[in-house]
């Protein structure tokens, strides 16, 4: 079990190139990726709202930068040899925020239990004062290939992005034991399976 106030980061989780390059990926994907059918409801807009139905791990860009490895080496999995991961991304235009929010997945069916995963953040480009806010420290200030680690039950949001560039960043929800299974199969694009190589 996460404890509800897990919170950790990491700096230089990507290195500022790898953020730069990743940002414009995103950025050339967004069209294809907004084109994907989704038969779901969302509370969010844009790429956000497609994290059930594509996994940008898939993608052979990501798959070069080895993320899922990177995580193997923090303290966080250090208990682990298996991870599950739901991986998006998220683009903030001038005005737009990130509602209070947490990462119950209550969309899941037979539903996923409470503090059952980790949600990471992974801030890669655009103004870094918009932050972020979480309910445990309250306002921080963004740091480019910086990750945040927290517990899926933890309160956290975006302020209104008042900057013409936008602001990029990946998501991934990474179960360390128990993880849905029973899926619609729509969703099984959002899940992807790794193991420690070493």
């Amino acid at each position: 079990m996460i404890k509800d106030n897990h919170h950790n980061s990491y700096s230089e989780f990507l290195s500022p190139i790898e953020c730069k390059r990743l940002a414009a990926f995103v950025l050339a994907e967004e069209d294809r990726v907004m084109a994907i059918p989704n038969p779901f409801d969302s509370p969010h807009t844009g790429l956000t709202s497609q994290h059930r139905v594509y996994n940008w791990l898939s993608h052979p860009t990501l798959k070069t930068l080895n993320i899922p490895q990177r995580l193997f080496q923090l303290p966080d999995f250090k208990d682990t040899n298996h991870i599950v991961i739901m991986s998006w991304m998220n683009v903030l235009r001038q005005t737009q925020r990130i509602k209070i929010h947490t990462h119950d997945h209550d969309f899941f069916y037979p539903t996923v239990k409470p503090n059952s995963f980790y949600s990471c953040n992974l801030f890669l480009s655009g103004n870094l004062t918009t932050g972020a806010i979480y309910s445990d420290i309250g306002y921080e200030v963004s740091e480019v290939g910086k990750i945040i680690i927290i517990s899926n039950q933890m309160d956290h949001a975006v302020p209104s992005h008042l900057f013409t560039e936008p602001r990029i960043t990946m998501a991934l929800d990474v179960w360390i034991t128990e993880y849905p299974k029973d899926l619609d199969p729509n969703e099984q694009n959002g899940l992807m399976e790794y193991y420690d190589r070493h």
